[in-house]
């Protein structure tokens, strides 16, 4: 494939790195379309023709867009194959593989929202359940080998990994314990490390001030 067939759309320092982490993961060529979120592009009608709800990260496939990092993380995974971060559709460890990588948009991410926003709602109306119960599954799931599917790294722990990372950055997790034991065997990786040095070559471009308001967490900034 050339450099042309598959693009991602970023933006330095926002939760779309979790994105960059799983390119760099594969191994396959792409481009890299980062723009400052303060430029509104990601709300410009081309854009949002392709991604409606005007987020990042979103990568493009010889013209297929797909936005949503859960999408986008099935999509490439099955799709490169042999990058080997997806079990195959017979292979017995593809439901707990399928189950991580929703975990990780549909539970961590509105969990960490109810810690670091004081959200106070009744567990039982609510699809996450609570933050402790999260808590509570992520620290099970890390525990039972150095991967969420045992020895074999996958998809899905770029997507937890990254979500566990974001919740200790910003003080919701506790920085010692299986969790952090994790996410310390995740950023030692060297595709993670590859994606890190990217992210900060980038946010360098843009000023100062912008690179904070996303790493505060705005909402256009955040993943889909």
């Amino acid at each position: 494939m050339t450099t042309a067939d598959l693009t991602l759309y970023y933006a330095p320092r926002t939760r779309a790195f979790t994105a960059l982490w799983l390119l760099e993961e594969l191994g396959e060529d792409y481009v890299l379309e980062s723009f400052d979120l303060s430029t509104g592009r990601h709300k410009q009608p081309d854009y949002l023709a392709l991604n409606p709800m005007g987020k990042v990260p979103m990568v493009v496939d010889r013209g297929r867009a797909v936005p949503e990092i859960g999408a986008i993380a099935i999509y490439l995974a099955d799709l490169y194959a042999e990058g080997g971060l997806a079990p195959g559709a017979d292979d017995p460890k593809r439901p707990d593989y399928l189950r991580w990588i929703f975990f990780a948009s549909a539970i961590i991410e509105p969990a960490l929202g109810e810690k670091l926003f004081g959200w106070t709602p009744a567990p039982s109306s609510l699809a996450w359940g609570s933050f402790d119960e999260m808590v509570r599954v992520a620290t099970d799931g890390v525990s039972q080998g150095d991967w969420l599917l045992g020895e074999t790294f996958s998809a899905a722990d770029i997507l937890v990994g990254a979500g566990l990372r974001f919740g200790m950055m910003f003080g919701a997790l506790p920085t010692d314990g299986p969790i952090a034991d994790y996410v310390a065997r995740c950023t030692s990786r060297e595709a993670f490390k590859r994606a890190l040095a990217i992210d900060e070559r980038e946010g360098e471009r843009f000023s100062p001030q912008a690179s904070s308001e996303v790493e505060a967490g705005e909402d256009d900034g955040g993943n889909s």
